[in-house]
């Protein structure tokens, strides 16, 4: 298997023509696509591309949800040698079309009437870019995907080779100006090549797709499961799958911490709440089965007595918890953004495994991962075969490999930033190799935010827009292992002062200003305006106002006023905290949607 291609014909080839291999939710039923059935969509989707024009290298840009459709179109792309764009199916116009423009896509795929009045709205003065809809009726303007005839005789398809671009992905840099990816055949072909045979995945598993499948994470894990034959279920989203769960009963689950710390919170707190006799019974069998992983942990073996009382908590109390995750797991994958080791402990004595990994868009994305029979709890596991990992000076890890992107499109600086001559990735996180050659993760060199749901967020460009307004003097973001961004204002207290004695408040001090209902409205505002314009995970959902300025004497900024944000996150630790318990707003205002 060199090439995408290559995945998708040893897919239909190889697998059972009735085989049930997606599944998407319709209504309150099921349907259902067949390998016989995902066969013929794709070959026909490729078909009608090519009537429409889209040949070998042309970018065809994907506003879709999570469905099995996502995958027709991105396999026909593959069979045309066409090159997949896809996009956050939450975008706002302004960033459909910069990524659009940007890749000089000429055809933009929509699903959902919403999304395609933002696509009609986002290329309407775009030069030959085509709307097209996947499913019928969306918009006048857009014509639907089944609509277009199909050729009288089938297309012949280019030749491919590894080196071929397969995808532009788009990932926020630190500019804030979205930097295209360019994944290769062989990168991806190669991810698959190297992790199947590390998973114990089969035609049996039953598997979710509910991460983007316009992140690479999720994309890549796909390739995977449909290589191995694995049923795919998509869920809408992450909000969904809690509910989902007991219903789809998956076998193995790939997700982003957020999940299972959300999982986790909530098995504890109903444990409180409980309280009595299975209370007690509940923590005798995490202390036993802490005592027993820990022997394990440190690569020794707990007594036979041990481990006996550990099979029965397993069998009588364990097993109940994690009927509420569906109760067929075997094991789960976590990426995206670091998981809490506290998460990470509880689920492996619960008797389920979460297997943390790293990587990059720019590494296709696996790095590392951990396996079910090395699973080194805090570390991200060892490092894929093929890819070459090390540790530069500086402490930043250094990857190469055939995984590794052939460069930021249309970017040569920015590529000769990330890949040195030798060929060498600098990923900008830092960490160590162990003795065992485990990697860990101690920190990130650059300040992108990476939020618990594993979404990448350029703060500084945000930042710097809050600050050219006139009530903000100063903004910082957080997020880095938060479910969602919040900010630290400063406000401009001249401005604010004149703004409040025009509403006739006048003889306050600045931390009366900082705290009045009218000083409260009008940020909120401004972030509200700045939040119109953003993706759904940039959006500040809630913000403090500071009742003074950041400054270097105190040790908030570098001499070139950068902010530290280490000291910032370490001396507004409270009120950044405060942000995050759902009874504290931000004054009274909800800056969600």
């Amino acid at each position: 298997m060199r090439t995408l291609r290559d995945l998708f014909e040893l897919v239909v080839s190889t697998l059972p023509p009735h085989k049930e291999l997606q599944r998407v939710r319709v209504g309150q039923g099921w349907r259902t696509v067949t390998v016989r059935e995902f066969e013929q969509a794709t070959r026909a989707t490729a078909a009608r591309l090519a009537e429409v024009g889209v040949s070998m290298g042309d970018r065809v840009a994907l506003f879709v949800e999570n469905r099995p459709e996502w995958h027709w179109v991105d396999f026909a792309c593959h069979l045309l040698g066409a090159v997949p764009v896809p996009l956050y199916a939450t975008l706002p116009a302004s960033q459909v079309r910069y990524i659009v423009a940007d890749s000089g896509a000429r055809v933009l795929l929509v699903s959902g009437r919403e999304r395609a009045r933002v696509a009609v709205e986002a290329v309407h003065d775009l030069p030959g870019v085509r709307v097209i809809g996947i499913d019928p009726g969306l918009h006048p303007d857009v014509l639907c995907l089944s609509d277009l005839a199909l050729p009288r005789k089938a297309p012949v398809w280019p030749s491919l080779e590894p080196g071929d671009l397969a995808s532009l992905i788009y990932t926020s840099g630190t500019t804030g100006e979205p930097k295209g990816v360019m994944l290769t055949h062989g990168n991806f072909a190669s991810q698959v090549v190297s992790a199947t045979p590390l998973f114990p995945i089969t035609q049996a598993d039953v598997v979710m797709s509910f991460l983007p499948l316009s992140h690479v994470y999720e994309r890549t894990v796909d390739y995977i499961f449909l290589k191995a034959g694995a049923q795919i279920t998509y869920v809408e989203s992450i909000e969904r799958v809690p509910t989902q769960l007991p219903e789809i009963r998956p076998t193995i689950m790939v997700s982003v911490p957020r999940l299972f710390e959300r999982s986790y919170i909530k098995i504890i707190s109903k444990l409180k709440q409980e309280g009595g006799a299975k209370r007690r019974l509940f923590e005798w069998a995490l202390r036993v089965g802490r005592e027993v992983r820990e022997s394990e942990w440190r690569g020794q073996r707990a007594s036979a007595f041990l481990r006996g009382q550990l099979k029965v908590a397993r069998a009588r109390i364990f097993s109940k918890v994690l009927e509420r995750l569906g109760g067929r797991l075997r094991f789960c994958i976590s990426g995206g953004a670091p998981l809490a080791r506290e998460v990470a402990e509880f689920f492996d004595i619960l008797g389920l495994p979460i297997l943390q990994g790293y990587g990059l868009t720019e590494t296709s994305p696996i790095i590392a991962t951990n396996l079910i029979d090395s699973n080194r709890i805090g570390s991200v596991g060892r490092v894929l075969p093929g890819v070459e990992a090390r540790i530069a000076p500086d402490g930043e890890i250094l990857a190469r490999g055939p995984n590794i992107m052939q460069g930021y499109w249309n970017k040569p600086e920015p590529t000769a930033e990330a890949i040195d001559a030798d060929g060498w990735l600098h990923t900008g996180d830092v960490g160590y190799l162990d003795a065992d050659g485990y990697l860990f993760i101690t920190d990130r060199k650059k300040d992108i935010i990476v939020t618990s749901g594993g979404k990448n967020v350029a703060p500084q460009p945000l930042e710097a827009r809050l600050g050219a307004t006139p009530l903000i003097a100063q903004a910082v973001l957080i997020g880095d292992k938060f479910p969602y961004l919040v900010s630290l204002v400063v406000p401009n207290f001249e401005n604010l002062e004149a703004h409040l004695a025009a509403a006739g408040v006048k003889g306050i001090d600045r931390a009366a200003m900082a705290e009045h209902p009218l000083t409260q409205a009008a940020i909120g505002a401004v972030i509200k305006s700045l939040n119109s314009e953003l993706a759904m995970h940039e959006r500040i959902r809630r913000f403090t106002v500071l009742t003074r300025e950041l400054s270097l004497e105190e040790g908030e900024l570098t001499p070139t006023m950068k902010v530290r944000r280490r000291v910032i996150a370490e001396r507004y630790h409270d009120r950044i905290e405060a942000m995050y318990l759902k009874t504290q707003r931000a004054g009274d205002y909800e800056l969600e949607d």
